[in-house]
């Protein structure tokens, strides 16, 4: 098979970075990638996933964010803007998880994390090394937040779906 080098769509966006992301979140979220043709997603992580939007509102986000980066807010090794960019990460990595229905919406992950995550990140003025950090912070948040909201039922769909799509936003931001 002959590899194209013509762009990905995605400014930056190198086809071995492009491969790797891929095969972060078909590991996550297809059960039978290893070792098998079969492709197909499972569709009751994507119903549950899409549930979500119904169990946890945007404001319950900003909360979540607000709650577990409370250390961060006066922390002189972080830009003040940090944690505000922390709150507008939290809803639109939501929006993008939401938003995935079908297996077709797939196409448009990595626009939509280059578009809506990495490209106001760095608008913002802040380094991908706080990347990093931030979506570390979040996904303890996320876990912990929704836990002791008593939606037990929703924290391996937030795992499920922040892990990998985490790791594909780092393997982006340093393609």
């Amino acid at each position: 098979a002959v590899v194209s080098t013509q762009s990905t769509g995605v400014p930056g966006l190198t086809y071995p970075a492009l491969v790797k992301c891929v095969s972060v979140l078909m590991s996550e979220w297809c059960p039978s990638y290893e070792g098998s043709s079969d492709m197909d997603t499972d569709r009751a992580f994507l119903k549950e996933l899409h549930s979500l939007k119904d169990k946890v509102s945007e404001s319950m986000l900003i909360g979540m964010v607000n709650h577990g980066c409370e250390s961060l807010k006066n922390n002189p090794e972080y830009p003040k803007n940090f944690v505000l960019e922390l709150r507008k990460l939290s809803v639109k990595l939501m929006s993008i998880g939401y938003s995935l229905v079908h297996t077709k919406d797939y196409t448009d992950i990595f626009i939509d994390l280059d578009e809506m995550i990495l490209r106001p990140w760095v608008s913002a003025g802040l380094p991908f090394s706080l990347l990093e950090v931030g979506l570390s912070k979040l996904l303890g948040c996320y876990v912990t937040a929704v836990a002791n909201s008593g939606l037990y039922t929703t924290v391996s769909t937030f795992e499920r779906y922040l892990r990998p799509v985490s790791s594909c936003l780092l393997v982006l931001a340093n393609s």
